[in-house]
């Protein structure tokens, strides 16, 4: 079933708003240069880091190459 302009309307614009979001978080990190992981902090690097921490340890690889 094909999409109606008017939800192709809002996809493209929550893709465009996800994409201004990344953008932004990009310039921060590059205007606040290396920094320590800090509360509050929406730079790229920070987000990815407290994604890291929130998604635990590696599980253990279980299979053999």
């Amino acid at each position: 079933m094909p999409a109606t302009p008017e939800i192709e309307k809002r996809q493209a614009a929550q893709r465009r708003l996800i994409l201004e979001m990344i953008d932004a978080s990009m310039q921060l990190a590059h205007k606040r240069g290396p920094h320590p992981l800090t509360n509050g902090c929406n730079c790229i690097t920070c987000v990815n880091k407290r994604k890291r921490i929130l998604s635990g340890p590696p599980k253990p690889w279980r299979y053999k190459l």
